[in-house]
């Protein structure tokens, strides 16, 4: 019985010494949103944007300020940081990390891996590549109604929705770690006063080294995952264009032989409905079946020249070395990189337009 009880004492004991510390609002600075920008080759500078509140409250939330500084590392950019804040920063609300361009196509090896070994750093947090001086980006006031952090993660989140495939921090450190697939994120630009998205940034491991253009980053959609919502823009004959509405899709990967001599047939099914297509008369049958034939042979062919760009740059976004491995027994990754620029891949599209709008 005493050696019960002594147990029992123990356990609360240690319980009571993990218990977290509590921390008061008012007494931090939550950082939202952290870019990084290259300086040389042994230094970087971090941005921090932090909501200001009135007396600790979510709900009161006035602008956001910034800090700056610049270091050799990102631990230690931390402490220099603190050096003008009138309270210890705390990380745990971060919602947006940003990679100034340069400092991407150089790398972010040392950054990635810091953030993976951070407690604080939720996996749910989004990553993108800037155009231009993070910094100035972060610093600038917006005309939308809302402070910065808030401001970058709602339009990323609702661009993930409609015409974006979903990219966080968990889906980055799945193809970074992983084999048989290369990281994605959102490639962003300051432009007249507002941030907006311009496509799809493309990394070679731990490098950003090439971009989809943010009219094609419906394609790659398509290609990487099942998704409702969104729309493209389809040319219809030589001056006409339409806007097919996406209401369903899938799509679905056949790979052959994927040890020995591998090939590749990606099935796209999309459910649409055309609510942009002025001069054209969607109420006749003829009229759907020839719009669907043209939305078909456009996407294949966007498509299957985007799975090429892939293979001659070398890079994987699609995941199909993965996917592959996930089908062979004995799969070796060393094979299948050599093989990989002259893999076939076809891309078979299944277009169904049901709805023409409002005049059906």
């Amino acid at each position: 019985m005493p050696n019960t009880k002594l147990a029992a004492v123990a356990v609360l004991l240690f319980l009571t010494g993990c218990t977290p510390q509590k921390q008061v609002l008012e007494d931090i600075q939550l950082v939202g949103v952290v870019g990084y920008d290259y300086v040389d080759e042994s230094t970087i500078r971090a941005t921090v944007s932090v909501p200001t509140t009135e007396g600790g409250s979510d709900q009161a939330v006035l602008s956001s300020t910034t800090y700056s500084a610049k270091s050799h590392t990102s631990k230690n950019i931390r402490q220099v940081l603190q050096a003008e804040s009138p309270r210890p920063f705390a990380s745990g609300r971060v919602s947006v990390i940003i990679f100034n361009e340069e400092l991407a196509r150089r790398g972010i090896t040392k950054i990635i891996d810091s953030l993976q070994r951070d407690p604080s750093v939720g996996r749910n947090i989004y990553l993108a590549v800037a155009k231009g001086k993070t910094q100035e980006m972060l610093s600038k006031e917006y005309p939308v109604g809302e402070i910065v952090p808030a401001y970058l993660k709602l339009m990323i989140e609702q661009n993930m929705e409609l015409t974006f495939p979903r990219a966080n921090f968990h889906h980055f450190n799945y193809s970074y770690y992983g084999k048989g697939s290369d990281p994605f994120m959102p490639l962003l630009e300051e432009k007249h006063g507002h941030i907006r998205i311009t496509g799809v940034a493309l990394f070679d491991h731990s490098k950003y080294v090439d971009h989809i253009s943010f009219d094609n980053s419906f394609i790659f959609k398509l290609m990487y995952q099942s998704f409702r919502q969104g729309s493209h823009e389809f040319k219809l004959g030589k001056n006409n264009y339409l806007t097919l509405e996406n209401l369903s899709s899938h799509v679905n990967y056949d790979i052959y032989s994927p040890n020995t001599n591998p090939k590749i047939n990606i099935t796209v099914d999309v459910t649409g409905k055309v609510n942009d297509a002025a001069g054209t008369p969607l109420y006749q049958a003829k009229t759907i079946e020839m719009i669907e034939k043209t939305i078909k042979k456009q996407t294949e062919h966007d498509a299957e020249k985007m799975v090429k760009r892939f293979q001659q740059k070398g890079i994987d976004p699609l995941g199909l070395g993965d996917r592959a491995r996930s089908r062979g027994r004995r799969f070796n990754f060393k094979d299948w990189n050599q093989k990989y620029p002259d893999i076939p891949v076809q891309v078979k599209a299944n277009i169904e337009v049901t709805q023409g709008g409002i005049v059906e």
